[in-house]
């Protein structure tokens, strides 16, 4: 019985270590000014990731403005107000700017539709 549950402990460790894995960051970069189609995409993007409701996709505005994210906008090649999504997989960042939001933003679901779809192709790949 204890080797059972050594063995089970293990197992459980190591399952915990692929989930963390295959957590998703949808990170909304923002500056200053806020317009209103700003704030349509940090909304659209936020309420898009709540009905997904998956506990391994997580939703981080970050402020380009604020000099302790600088380190974020380089790494992301950001010069805008941008959606990008990330993993980590084996160690190994993959990640996408998705620079169709601004086409998007005028219609709500094609915008939502977006978001997921990329969210989607990331966590498959």
């Amino acid at each position: 019985m204890k080797k059972l549950l050594l063995i089970l402990t293990i197992l459980l460790g190591f399952s915990n270590v692929a989930f963390a894995a295959d957590k998703i960051n949808v990170y909304y970069f923002y500056g200053k000014p806020r317009c209103a189609t700003c704030m349509k995409i940090e909304n659209y993007t936020k309420s898009t990731v709540a009905a997904m409701k998956d506990k391994n996709v997580v939703y981080q505005g970050i402020d380009m403005d604020n000099s302790e994210n600088s380190s974020m906008v380089k790494k992301y090649n950001l010069y805008t107000k941008s959606v990008v999504i990330s993993k980590n997989k084996k160690g190994k960042e993959q990640w996408k700017n998705l620079d169709k939001i601004f086409l998007k933003v005028g219609n709500e679901q094609d915008f939502k539709n977006y978001i997921k779809n990329e969210i989607t192709q990331l966590k498959g790949g």
